[in-house]
This record gives C-alpha cells, sequence and structure tokens, in this order.
C-alpha cells in the first residue's frame, strides 16, 4: 500500500512539474557572440529546470540541454567575431579634434555603426520561415534583446504574441531604455553609456552629455524604430502599432551591470542588475602549454586581450612593436590572445601569443596579477569577480564609459590606444601591478560580490516571477505612459508661468488705478489751492 502511495505522490509531483514548466521564447537577432555569452547560461539555467525553451540566435549551441530548441539565423548577417580592424583606430577623427567636438563625434559615429547591421537584419527576418515557424507557437514569456533593434517586437504582434516581454541587456541601460519603464536618465548625474564620463560631471560635460542624451532618442526613434516599422509593415502590407509603444509592455529588464563597478543610477524594481550572471563557476581546463608557461613563471603573469569582436592580429606593426618592447620590460610573463599565432602558442622572449584563451579561468588564476583588457562589460566583469587589476585600453561603444569607471572605483587605470606609447603603456601595467592597486580590486571585489544571491540566480528568479504574475504585477513606474510634455511637467510649467504673468498683469493694472488715484488726489488739492 505504501508503495502504491509513493507511485502516485510521484505521479503527481511529475504533473504538478509538467504544469509549472513555462514555454520560453528568446530573440536575440544580434551578431556579436559576447552577447550571446552573457544569456546563454540563462537560458540554458532555465532548461535545466524543467521550462520549455526556444531561442532564435545566430549561436545555436552544440550540445543543447533537454527541453531546449534552437531556431538559428546563421546565414541572415556575418557573423561578429574577430571583425574589428584596428588599424581604424590610428590617429582617426583629425578634423573633429582640430574643431574641439571629438568626444562628441566618436559617440555619435559608434552608434551610427548599429543602424545598417539592425535594418539589414530586420529586412531578412521578415521573411525567415524558421522564424515565422516559431512566432506562430504560444509562449508564457518572451525573453528579447534590447540592444539596437525592436524588430523582433514587431514581428511578434504581427503573429499575434501576447506573453510579456523580458528585456535582456549586456551592457548599461541604452539611451533608450530607461523610457519603456519610467526610470529617470536625468543626464545631470546619469552619464549615457558611450561616454567617459563618471556621474560627477563637470559643467561641459553635463553640457555634452545633454545633447548626447537627447540626440541619440531622436536619432534610435527616426534612425532605427520607424525605419523598422516601415520594413515590417510593407513586407505584410499592414499597419501594426507604433514601435515604441510596444516597446513600453516590457515587464522586465535585466541588465549586466552591478552598480559597485557601473556606477548608481536610479532603477526601478522592474530593471534587475545581474551583472556577471554569465560566469561560469565551474571549472574549466586550461590548455597544458599554457598551463606550463604559468608555472614556470616565478614572477607571475599578465593576461592581454582585447576580446572576441577585436582581430588583433590586424594591429599595425609599428604598435605591435611598441607594445611588445613595453612588456619585454617586465619581470613577469606575458599571455596575449593574438589570433595569427601557433597551434601552442608563439613563445617571444616572456610573451606567449596564443589564439584562444580561457579567459576567466586564467583570470582566477593565482599566478596571474593583472589584466590589460579593452574595457569591454564581460571582460571587466571577469576582471572584477576575480580581484584581478586592469589597464583599460578602450576603443569604441560602451568601453570608455567602463574604462573610467573602472579607475572612478579603484579596479584600475585607463589608457588611450591612440597616444599608447611604450613609457605610457609600461607605467601603466606597472600601476596595475602596484600593491597598492592589488589590494584595491580584491576590496572592490569583495564588494561587487556582496549580494543577496548570485546573479543568475536572481536573473532566474525576476523571470519566472514574470512567468508567475504577468501583467498583475507592473513592475515600472507611471512615468513611461505619460508623453514628452506631460512627464517634463511642460504643461505645469506653462500654468506656472502663465499663473506668474497674470499676477503681474493684476499687480501692474492695481499699480496703475493706484497711481491714477494718487494722481487725482493731488490734482484735487491743487485745485483747492486755486480756489
Amino acid at each position: 500500500m505504501r508503495a502504491l502511495l509513493t507511485v502516485f505522490s510521484l505521479a503527481a509531483l511529475t504533473t504538478l512539474d509538467d504544469a509549472n514548466a513555462a514555454r520560453i521564447l528568446g530573440l536575440f537577432p544580434h551578431t556579436g557572440k559576447s552577447h550571446q555569452m552573457v544569456f546563454e547560461p540563462l537560458l540554458h539555467t532555465l532548461a535545466e529546470r524543467g521550462h520549455h525553451v526556444t531561442v532564435v540566435s545566430f549561436f545555436p549551441l552544440k550540445d543543447p540541454p533537454e527541453n531546449y530548441t534552437d531556431v538559428s539565423l546563421e546565414g541572415i548577417a556575418r557573423v561578429g567575431l574577430e571583425v574589428v580592424d584596428l588599424s581604424f583606430f590610428e590617429n582617426n577623427h583629425f578634423i573633429s579634434k582640430a574643431l574641439g567636438v571629438d568626444n562628441i563625434l566618436r559617440q555619435m559615429l559608434d552608434l551610427h555603426q548599429l543602424v545598417e547591421m539592425a535594418l539589414g537584419t530586420c529586412s531578412k527576418l521578415v521573411n525567415w520561415p524558421p522564424l515565422a515557424a516559431a512566432l506562430r507557437k504560444d509562449y508564457d514569456v518572451i525573453l528579447v534583446e534590447n540592444f539596437n533593434s525592436d524588430c523582433m517586437l514587431g514581428l511578434s504582434h504581427i503573429y499575434g504574441q501576447k506573453a510579456p516581454v523580458v528585456a535582456l541587456l549586456t551592457s548599461s541601460l541604452m539611451h533608450w531604455s530607461p523610457d519603456r519603464m519610467g526610470v529617470s536618465d536625468n543626464p545631470a548625474y546619469v552619464p549615457v553609456m558611450s561616454s567617459d564620463f563618471t556621474p560627477r560631471m563637470t559643467f561641459f560635460e553635463r553640457l555634452q552629455n545633454t545633447f548626447l542624451n537627447v540626440y541619440f532618442k531622436l536619432w534610435f526613434r527616426y534612425c532605427i524604430q520607424v525605419k523598422e516599422q516601415e520594413i515590417i509593415e510593407r513586407h505584410f502590407g499592414r499597419r501594426i502599432p507604433d514601435l515604441q509603444d510596444l516597446a513600453k509592455n516590457t515587464s522586465l529588464m535585466l541588465v549586466n551591470v552591478f552598480h559597485s563597478l557601473n556606477g548608481v543610477r536610479p532603477l526601478v524594481p522592474g530593471v534587475v542588475e545581474v551583472g556577471g550572471m554569465h560566469l561560469n563557476h565551474k571549472r574549466t581546463a586550461i590548455p597544458s602549454y599554457i598551463e606550463r608557461f604559468i608555472n614556470e613563471s616565478h614572477e607571475g603573469v599578465v593576461l592581454l586581450s582585447f576580446g572576441s569582436l577585436i582581430k588583433t592580429a590586424t594591429i599595425p606593426e609599428y604598435k605591435e612593436r611598441m607594445i611588445m618592447s613595453a612588456l619585454s620590460r617586465l619581470k613577469q610573463k606575458v599571455i596575449w590572445k593574438y589570433e595569427e599565432s601557433g597551434e601552442e602558442g608563439t613563445l617571444e622572449g616572456n610573451v606567449l601569443k596564443v589564439r584562444w584563451i580561457p579567459q576567466y579561468e586564467l583570470l582566477r588564476h593565482k599566478k596571474v596579477l593583472a589584466f590589460i583588457g579593452h574595457g569591454g562589460l564581460l571582460g571587466m566583469t571577469e576582471a572584477i569577480a576575480a580581484g584581478k587589476p586592469m589597464v583599460v585600453v578602450p576603443f569604441f561603444g560602451d568601453q570608455p564609459y567602463n574604462a573610467a569607471m573602472a579607475t572612478e572605483v579603484g579596479l584600475g587605470v585607463k589608457l588611450s590606444y591612440e597616444h599608447m606609447t611604450e613609457e605610457t603603456l609600461l607605467a601603466a601595467v606597472q600601476t596595475a601591478l602596484s600593491a597598492e592597486m592589488r589590494l584595491s580590486a580584491r576590496r572592490v571585489s569583495k564588494i561587487w560580490h556582496d549580494r543577496e544571491s548570485k546573479p543568475l540566480d536572481t536573473a532566474v528568479y525576476w523571470t519566472e516571477r514574470v512567468i508567475r504574475w504577468g501583467f498583475h504585477d507592473p513592475l515600472h513606474t507611471a512615468g513611461r505612459d505619460l508623453n514628452f510634455i506631460e512627464y517634463n511637467l511642460l504643461d505645469v510649467a506653462a500654468v506656472f508661468v502663465l499663473a506668474i504673468v497674470v499676477v503681474i498683469l493684476i499687480l501692474k493694472l492695481l499699480l496703475t488705478a493706484v497711481l491714477r488715484l494718487i494722481k487725482a488726489g493731488f490734482s484735487g488739492k491743487d485745485k483747492e489751492k486755486i480756489h
């Protein structure tokens, strides 16, 4: 009898688990491999927890878990892996420097490159049968990357999707993200994501920041959002709601930042910081030839990597010689991620050039003392998680801001690639290797780790919370539903100005009347004197 009850109990639990298993759709139309690396652990974990996960992306998994279905976008666009040529950053923007607007123009040009990527991909997505087949199914929640495109939101509406939307970001909030949740992004103290400003800005920095805050919102609206809507409506031959309105139906934003590194800004319950959710805390093997190289270093090792998007081997020859000369003066050995190297690395003096590195595993190695990186948020997150100081050499996107914040919190030092010399590079690395900087990096690492739960657990909890409650648990402020005039209190200000003008006019009339009475009184007295 007891065995029979056990069987019935297990059957009941199985039925309960099936009932609680959600149908999740992930939509990731960006071609950057580093972006997908942030999302994969969350998607993988949700599948492991019994949810049925369908993922549309350019990067299908080689060994997907059970309940995980890939819908590949391979072939639609060129994948963003080692595609950035370093020669581009040699003395560029010389005209803007002469005019003193280099910082502003750099940011405008950096993000403008995203237009062609967004529109080109959207024009292919509207006619991609595997995507259409996935969108025709029913889901309990939709996860979509909030980056340079809202095309997936429009296509989801075309196919009748009604599920709540969770937006995922690999960086700080994009310039057009705060309005979707009613979050304040006051440019007086909230730097735009592409700047190199910290929250404490000078007057001229606030001036630039305000201009860019407004510019990028208008740029995204009219260069991408409006044109994507035209692509969708032209292909399907019917009107859809404004993509700006569809974007405001976002229930939750999971942002790949944490305030102790990326700066404090106003948030709402629906904007959740999960910086570090991509970190794989399971140990991965370090190649034996790299392990051997590390073990032979008695003074420690410095790691150098410019990430997955930049092709380091495109570096100009004179620049490579300069970097090698600076690194050769270190007591430490150096591991440099350099695509054009031998199968087991290419050793040049104290520098080992390797095609690929298990970056986070190396950063956690006790003999790796410092990290020279480009300021990509994944690498910086790995460095702060491992407690290793950095030399940050930013190039584009959010990297200048990340570099500024690394300096601000004491994680490392910033170094300009364009103005880098042998001496400045050597000095920066020696600063990062100093006892003071290494102690500071360990301190900020402990602060970064000090949370109620691990970032991946936080992301899973909030995703499942949206699944449980959907639209019944609003996590945004009412500010997202106000128009520009209402949100900025321009109508209220107009009433106050009108009231002040009316009061002034009334006072002016009263004063005029009093003056007339006074004048009339004096005139009467003069007449009495004459009589």
